[in-house]
């Protein structure tokens, strides 16, 4: 275990390293890559850690894609830039990062349903953003299926949908073939990983889209008279709390969403067992 942790020290200081220079982190999102990235092979296993990694190179490939059209719906929607921070990173690895402890405490395949659904549902939605955000279709509310502009929380579209099942599935079959090289620590290869994964993630990507159209925090800029999560709009004017739980910005609904699917796919992994 002790020489898991040094190696995941060590590659996740490389790898965190790496988007920070390629600024999909800041120095805060560095900081927690190496956590989260420490704890997950160390207390886990090579196999934790290796999906956290997919995930956060696939999210960061995805995100320069298109970047000068997501841009300007970033400005407009989203709280937060393309530089991942701290809280950021703890939303979507902290639940992987939890449940490696627990398998070091007491190993048990349960522990390791709870990280692929976690992880599985932080892709999904991730690449759902990335992806659906250039659908060239206007997306729909999950609650009303009416017609939205881009980028609006809580809406979905079909190219952002398939985004979702495909990240998801990528997360499934990832542990299915890490584990059967070995890496799983003594957790051997299941056809379940990739149920698990694949309807846990889509299942926790739309529970993320589900509070992002009821309960998270919105604000409303009286300028633009736009809805956003930003609390300094693009036009520089401070927006005001519009709608939702004031303290549950969009962090909260991350790890509030990755624990949803944490949970569909221990359900999952306890029917298959």
């Amino acid at each position: 275990m002790l020489l898991r942790l040094l190696a995941g020290f060590g590659l996740s200081l490389l790898v965190g390293g790496l988007g920070y220079w390629r600024r999909s982190l800041s120095l805060s999102g560095w900081l927690g890559a190496v956590l989260i990235g420490t704890l997950t092979v160390g207390c886990g296993s090579w196999a934790w850690g290796w999906l956290i990694i997919l995930f956060f190179a696939s999210s960061s490939l995805l995100s320069k894609v298109g970047k000068r059209r997501k841009a300007a719906v970033a400005l407009d929607k989203f709280s937060k830039d393309d530089r991942r921070d701290l809280w950021q990173a703890m939303a979507n690895g902290g639940i992987p990062l939890l449940t490696a402890l627990g398998y070091a405490w007491q190993p048990h395949f349960a522990w390791w349903a709870l990280a692929l659904g976690a992880t599985a549902t932080a892709t999904a939605d991730t690449w759902a953003t990335e992806i659906g955000t250039l659908s060239k279709g206007r997306p729909f509310m999950l609650t009303t299926f009416k017609q939205v502009e881009r980028g609006r929380s809580g809406a979905i579209s079909g190219l952002g949908m398939a985004a979702t099942s495909l990240g998801a599935l990528l997360i499934g079959l990832s542990a299915w073939g890490l584990t059967g090289l070995g890496l799983g620590n003594g957790q051997e290869p299941q056809v379940w990983f990739v149920i698990a994964a694949t309807i846990g993630g889509i299942g926790g990507s739309l529970a993320d889209s589900l509070l992002g159209a009821t309960v998270q925090q919105m604000r409303w800029c009286e300028h633009c008279a736009s809805e956003t999560e930003r609390t300094i709009h693009k036009c520089g004017n401070q927006t005001r709390h519009y709608r939702g739980l004031a303290w549950l910005n969009n962090d909260w609904v991350n790890l509030i969403s990755t624990g949803a699917g944490a949970l569909v796919a221990l359900l999952i992994a306890v029917l298959a067992n």
